[in-house]
């Protein structure tokens, strides 16, 4: 059970800050094509800490960068109070993005390890991710006449030390030490079809996200509102994850399939209310696909910890991709021009993963042929 603390209050502890972003750099003067570079330093230093450490973990075991990982994001996150201009918000956000990607493939390991069913455990990220945003849309709404950051921050920082105090108790469990190369070549491949899908589908979520916040005030919206959509798409994540027991090929189907219904849905959006539906969708929809994702990588693998880290890479990547694309089409288009392109990527993201498995099966069914010819 302490992994899944650990998953829900690390969670809550990231988005708590992250959803408060394009605002804060908004009222600090930055324009959409800066929140864009603010959002893909934070990605960009997560890429690479993804990288590193997941292989890490599987080469010298998981309760290690764990620990690192958590002490390390609990003073990442206190700097952000320091952030006074775009500058010194995209400095602060690149070494929170860089302790971000610390520990999440040890804890994924870890638990899969412990024998946790992998879409309960993922579950209780969600509900954390709505929690976080909830109660962190409150603190900055009753701080909203002096600084209405500075509480999400702190709140931040206490949640992640509080998890690094909860690993300090954890059990061991056997861990699976393989020896991975620094490029491991043979990992990317053999989950490529997964890699590409979430790569495409992912950056043209990532076009909205960046701006999502101030297309929601822009509509009416406050930063009270801002907690709840954003919890409303967490917590139904918590519900849905807990109950999937399809295949893996089918959840990540159905999750593309679903991606491309709600950014279109997204368009139609002309208040508040219109808006809440869309996020039950939306929850639904990362529900099937997040969960599909992991089942996928899990059962393929045995160097777990760096697949999963690639996966966080490719998420990242995503998210520097659509930042920076998502500012520059919001600024000349606005911003239902992101959801349009956001629906048209998780098409092409499912036509991508359906080519890829239907020659992967073709080559199957050719090496069974060749077996039993000989």
């Amino acid at each position: 059970m302490k992994a899944a603390m650990i998953n829900m209050m690390s969670n809550a502890a990231w988005f708590s800050s992250l959803f408060l972003i394009p605002l804060f750099a908004k009222d600090l003067g930055a324009s959409e094509v800066q929140i864009g570079l603010i959002v893909a330093g934070y990605g960009t230093a997560s890429l690479i800490s993804s990288y590193i450490f997941g292989r890490l973990a599987d080469v010298h075991g998981r309760r290690l960068f764990l620990r690192f990982g958590l002490i390390f994001s609990t003073f990442a996150a206190l700097l952000q109070i320091l952030s006074h201009d775009p500058m010194t918000l995209l400095m602060t956000r690149a070494l929170m993005g860089f302790s971000a990607g610390i520990f999440p493939a040890a804890l994924m390991a870890y638990a899969y390890e412990s024998k946790w069913k992998m879409g309960k455990f993922m579950a209780y990220g969600s509900l954390g991710w709505g929690l976080g945003t909830i109660v962190a849309g409150v603190l900055a709404t009753i701080a909203v006449m002096s600084n209405p950051y500075i509480a999400p921050f702190l709140l931040s920082a206490i949640l992640l030390f509080l998890s690094f105090l909860v690993s300090m108790k954890m059990p061991k469990v056997q861990e699976h030490k393989v020896k991975v190369p620094l490029f491991p070549i043979k990992v990317i491949k053999k989950n490529l079809p997964i890699y590409l899908a979430i790569l495409v589908r992912h950056m043209g979520a990532c076009t909205i996200w960046v701006i999502f916040p101030i297309y929601v005030m822009e509509i009416g919206g406050s930063f009270f509102w801002i907690g709840v959509i954003y919890g409303i798409n967490s917590l139904t994540q918590f519900l849905v994850m807990r109950k999937l027991r399809a295949k893996s090929k089918t959840l990540i189907i159905w999750g593309l399939i679903l991606s491309m219904i709600t950014f279109a849905s997204f368009t139609l959006c002309q208040n508040i209310w219109q808006l809440l539906p869309t996020q039950v969708l939306l929850g639904t929809a990362w529900a099937f696909l997040y969960v599909g994702s992991i089942k996928f990588i899990m059962s393929r693998n045995k160097e777990r910890a760096t697949a999963t880290g690639l996966l966080n890479s490719v998420l990242n990547i995503s998210s520097i991709g659509g930042a920076l694309i998502g500012g520059v089409v919001a600024g000349m288009f606005g911003y239902y021009a992101t959801m349009y392109l956001a629906t048209l990527a998780s098409l092409v993201a499912l036509i991508i993963f359906l080519v890829f498995m239907r020659n992967e099966k073709g080559k199957r069914s050719k090496a069974r042929v060749r077996v039993s010819i000989s």
